[in-house]
């Protein structure tokens, strides 16, 4: 007799057949009886769990977006110094970045369709403004404790994600004739000289 699976562990055996299947061939050549075949189970049984390609497309994106913030909370002491705590947060967030790489492949490729579709668009919507708002609370932190510049801190944190998304974009798509981790410490440590005191 075979014992049959909880739904939430079935769901995640989807997701990392997905999550593989959708870096090997990108979303539009990645079908539904590929990711089947890839979780050894059959198509009726993703589509008890997902109704679409699409909707298991954005229910991976929101899985590991998810990840990515509860991963950083755990990851992050809360020091008292908000200088400490955006270099320790930086920091963090290069070391998520190191070692799932394969999650943030699929992530530039997720970005990448929210130029065409809304849904997509307002996953990475919330995903931005999740980002930001983390970003925004340690740099207004910082301003109140007068450990920073008097700055505009949800303009500053909009910046800091342009910048990291920038490093994202060029990681995934040109030939790297420089050290990427190094090359963002010098970025962050240029930013954070700009606006402490």
């Amino acid at each position: 007799m075979t014992l049959k699976k909880a739904p939430e562990l079935r769901k995640e055996e989807i997701f990392n057949a997905a999550l593989f299947c959708f870096n090997q061939n990108g979303y539009y050549e990645t079908s539904i009886d590929t990711i089947a075949a890839k979780a050894k189970i059959t198509k009726g049984g993703i589509y008890h769990h997902f109704t679409s390609k699409k909707i298991l497309f954005i229910e991976l994106f929101h899985s590991v977006a998810n990840r990515y913030f509860e991963t950083l909370k755990v990851k992050i002491h809360q020091p008292s110094d908000a200088t400490q705590h955006m270099q320790e947060l930086i920091k963090k967030s290069d070391e998520i970045f190191d070692e799932n790489v394969d999650i943030l492949r699929f992530c530039f490729e997720f970005m990448a369709l929210a130029t065409r579709d809304t849904d997509i668009r307002t996953a990475v919507s919330d995903f931005y403004k999740n980002r930001v708002a983390i970003f925004a609370q340690t740099l207004s932190d910082g301003v109140d404790k007068g450990m920073f510049k008097d700055i505009p801190a949800d303009a500053v944190a909009r910046s800091l994600y342009f910048l990291s998304m920038g490093f994202f974009l060029t990681y995934f798509t040109v030939d790297i004739d420089f050290d990427p981790m190094t090359q963002h410490t010098i970025n962050m440590k240029t930013f954070m000289e700009g606006i402490k005191k």
